[in-house]
């Protein structure tokens, strides 16, 4: 081998040692890049795990709000629904009631609405053809400042009476009683129907 030969030949060697080398330390820091990506990789995949598992639990916890809300809605409408029952039944306890009851009911009205002066009590067709006979005798008792008379002519009411003074009506219509005390009757049967423990 000549002396150029041999000094290609180191040339060669020492390139390719110094390659290596080169190579090796290109590889480990691949290698390390490799793992730095790796980790925070890892590290973002948490993050995004994490950042999904608290949205899924948003999404729990406003899907169980809103479902507690719809059923308490809804037991509202169904505690409201029976009440409505509850004052129906009441108001149609009264209308249905035997007729010595049911005119005890508008005498107990009368005297609560009767005022001082002429006036004329209008009843529905059933009640003037039911009428006790003496009914007029006995409110004239109870309000005898009142000169009410009762009209023979039939009044377009289901229940109770009108009571007509001049131009003012006083509505005693079982109808209007409820109406007016709807609030109170409402509350009444809520607490019957649903008592707080």
């Amino acid at each position: 081998m000549t002396g150029l030969e041999s000094i290609i030949n180191q040339i060669a060697g020492d390139g390719q040692k110094e390659a290596g080398e080169i190579l090796a330390q290109a590889k480990q820091k691949a290698d390390e890049i490799a793992e730095n990506a790796k980790s925070e990789g890892a590290e973002k995949v948490r993050a995004v795990l994490k950042d999904g598992e608290r949205k899924a639990q948003d999404i729990r916890d406003r899907a169980q709000s809103a479902a507690e809300l719809e059923q308490r809605n809804q037991m509202l409408v169904f505690k409201q629904e029976l009440i409505q029952e509850a004052i129906g039944a009441a108001r149609d306890s009264l209308e249905n009631a035997p007729d010595e009851e049911y005119f005890e009911t508008l005498l107990a009205l009368y005297k609560r609405f009767a005022q001082e002066g002429r006036g004329e009590m209008h009843l529905n067709k059933k009640d003037i053809d039911r009428l006790p006979d003496d009914f007029l005798a006995r409110m004239r008792k109870a309000v005898p400042e009142a000169e009410v008379t009762i009209s023979p002519r039939p009044h377009k009411i289901e229940s109770g009476f009108m009571l007509v003074y001049g131009g003012v009506d006083i509505n005693c219509t079982f109808r209007a009683i409820f109406e007016d005390a709807y609030e109170e009757l409402r509350d009444a049967a809520g607490r019957l129907l649903f008592p707080v423990a």
